[in-house]
């Protein structure tokens, strides 16, 4: 965060001074080649030497910037290196185009799609990204075919994400929520009341229905225990049977009295 504060402080003043002297264009020309300078590995490290003295260091740079840069700029880089910030310039230099960006109300898009788009793509793109950011876009376009289809646009801090991959994944996000989220995303307040009532009569009906196998279940038992019970009582012996028809109750006695079909009393 230091850095960045520091980078945002020096980048502010030198663009103040290009506001004041009217050289916007040609400062920020100028922040871009220093930031390419100071990069270089072998002027890096002479530049961070500790141990070369600072003539030498003066000398080395005004060489390498010779009739590449303003004064202003020059001077820029030189207070850099007096002031052991050489690692500050390429932070400086991004905070410096963002502040001409702001400026100018312009805005750069990183754009990825999944194929190389044609100029009337390209077209339909950025008016897009102005209408939703109401900044003159500067687009910058990229290919991944990860992203099967769509667009990923990023301007700033946001991300637009209007990929193919990126919709995959919200539709398997809401598949895998659990039924409560998913019912609530797909019916409506009403469906979902109608659902719950339709539930819960089933719900009911299913324990009635329960109720009464389970009392008919029971009737069959006590029936076949009944059953068995007559099948438990003793037949009639011999002397039972016997003793019975000679008790002659109620006129059991007449069928008694009857003469055999070979009894003498159907003889003449």
């Amino acid at each position: 965060m230091l850095k960045g504060a520091v980078a945002r402080r020096y980048a502010s003043a030198v663009f103040d001074l290009a506001l004041k002297y009217n050289s916007v264009d040609a400062m920020l020309q100028d922040i871009r080649e220093l930031a390419q300078v100071f990069a270089n590995r072998k002027i890096s490290y002479l530049l961070r030497e500790p141990k070369i003295p600072a003539r030498r260091k003066e000398e080395a740079l005004r060489a390498a910037l010779k009739g590449r840069v303003q004064d202003m700029s020059l001077n820029l880089a030189l207070l850099l290196v007096q002031r052991e910030l050489v690692e500050y310039m390429s932070a400086i230099a991004q905070e410096f185009e963002q502040l001409v960006l702001d400026y100018r109300n312009q805005a750069v898009a990183d754009v990825t799609t999944a194929t190389e788009v044609n100029p009337a793509e390209r077209v339909m793109i950025q008016r897009a990204l102005e209408q939703r950011t109401g900044k003159t876009i500067i687009m910058q376009s990229h290919v991944d075919p990860a992203i099967l289809g769509g667009v990923i646009a990023r301007v700033g801090d946001s991300i637009i994400d209007g990929s193919v991959r990126y919709r995959l994944s919200v539709l398997e996000q809401r598949l895998l929520n659990d039924v409560s989220s998913s019912s609530a995303q797909f019916f409506t307040p009403e469906e979902l009341a109608q659902t719950t009532q339709d539930v819960s009569s089933v719900a009911r009906n299913s324990s009635a229905i329960k109720q009464a196998v389970q009392a008919a279940q029971a009737a069959q038992t006590t029936e076949n225990t009944q059953i068995d019970g007559y099948n438990d009582v003793p037949a009639p012996t011999g002397e039972e049977h016997g003793a019975s028809e000679t008790e002659g109750q109620d006129g059991q006695n007449q069928y008694n009295t009857v003469p055999d079909a070979n009894s003498s009393a159907y003889r003449s």
